[in-house]
């Protein structure tokens, strides 16, 4: 019988070891002898399953492996050497002596790890040790349309003839992101100058006769203007919020409907706060998103979206989500995901790299002695010239982007 190509691994270890059990009961032809290992203090000694095998006068051992295909950061998961050799060395205390011992696992064909297993079999066998097998899921897939009440039970009673796989990245398909927040770096130098400019009142300048009438009124003129600048250019001025946006994309990479579901996410790091996509002033009664704030916690959002079904092969985009950085400190956040829908869940994790870029504001101080000399660098949100627009609940800056330059 050809094997279909559709039969995928249980997704816990119990529902794993059961079908060992079943399985191998239908090989050694002994479906009610082979039974399961009792767990203790002292541990199973390498077998989760035993049956007696040759009339009962030997015994052969399983060891269950249950294994995801991939780690938590999406790298193929594998099955070691150093694991084989431990379950090699715990199965020779099992009592009585093992006649064979199986390896089963679930993760695909490895050829160094098969390799190994048969130089170690035949190594304990010219010791009068047990021979060894390690059985991957191409073994299951080829041996199960063997045995036909095994076969129905695995994909009729149990279901898992179709799987559920999710894939969640940033909306450019990337699983970590680099973003460049743009602060205000402010210097202050205070430098020592033994030529000092005159900064007495224009009005006493001239009592005193140290400058006549005409600079005097050019004076006053200059300094007047310069107050009226100084007044509207701080009445003026807003914060150039460095908050930056990102998306979140959830692919179904499965073999089954993923249907209702949500994304729930935890942000460990530097950074002050997440949060969700808003709209104030008129704008607010039509502006909806999928994205949603806990009420007790800034580090923790969820997405729970209106349409919740995803087909196979297809993606669903999430709403605008925002991260506010500490102000002027370059770090790493990791954004661990979680994925629940029903009868299916899964989880990872994406990484947010933050490396700010900053605007450089010199402040020049005079000082009376050389002693006083000193620079001060000090951080801050960039300050902007723009107006506030009440129906749309915003500020829109009356400069350009491209006047500042950043290092």
């Amino acid at each position: 019988m050809i094997a279909p190509n559709n039969i995928y691994p249980p997704k816990n270890w119990q529902d794993f070891e059961m079908l060992c059990l079943k399985l191998w009961g239908e090989l050694w032809n002994i479906p009610n002898e082979i039974d399961f290992n009792s767990d203790n203090a002292q541990g199973q000694q390498g077998v989760d399953i035993y049956g007696p095998v040759e009339g009962g006068l030997k015994y052969n051992g399983i060891q269950c492996k249950n294994k995801k295909l991939n780690l938590i950061d999406g790298s193929p998961n594998r099955i070691t050497i150093a694991d084989i050799q431990t379950e090699i060395d715990k199965a020779k205390e099992f009592k009585p002596a093992l006649n064979k011992l199986i390896i089963a696992t679930s993760l695909p064909k490895d050829q160094k790890i098969e390799e190994y297993a048969r130089l170690q079999s035949v190594e304990n066998v010219q010791q009068g040790l047990f021979t060894i097998q390690v059985c991957f899921w191409d073994f299951f897939e080829r041996k199960l349309p063997e045995f036909q009440k095994v076969y129905d039970w695995y994909l009729k009673n149990e279901n898992f003839h179709r799987v559920s796989s999710a894939e969640v990245v940033f909306s450019g398909g990337s699983t970590a992101n680099t973003y460049q927040p743009k602060f205000q770096r402010i210097i202050d130098r205070y430098t020592f100058k033994e030529i000092k400019e005159d900064n007495r009142d224009p009005l006493t300048r001239l009592q005193s006769g140290d400058i006549d009438t005409d600079t005097y009124l050019n004076l006053s003129l200059s300094r007047q203007l310069s107050a009226m600048r100084q007044f509207n250019f701080h009445e003026k001025k807003y914060d150039w919020k460095q908050n930056f946006w990102f998306k979140l994309s959830i692919r179904n990479s499965g073999q089954s409907v993923i249907e209702d579901f949500k994304l729930e996410l935890d942000f460990e790091g530097d950074f002050i706060k997440v949060g969700a996509e808003s709209r104030s002033g008129l704008e607010a009664q039509y502006f909806s998103t999928d994205v949603h704030e806990y009420s007790n916690t800034e580090r923790s959002l969820y997405i729970k979206p209106k349409e919740k079904i995803i087909v196979q092969g297809d993606s669903y985009t999430t709403g605008s989500i925002f991260l506010k950085p500490t102000l002027a400190v370059k770090s790493e956040v990791t954004l661990y995901w979680k994925l629940l829908a029903r009868d299916f869940e899964d989880s990872g994790k994406l990484i947010i790299k933050i490396e700010p870029r900053y605007y450089t504001v010199l402040n020049k101080h005079d000082v009376e002695t050389i002693g006083e000399e000193k620079e001060e660098i000090s951080y801050g949100l960039i300050q902007r010239p723009g107006n506030f627009n009440i129906m749309g609940g915003g500020v829109y800056f009356t400069d350009k982007d491209s006047n500042y330059t950043f290092d």
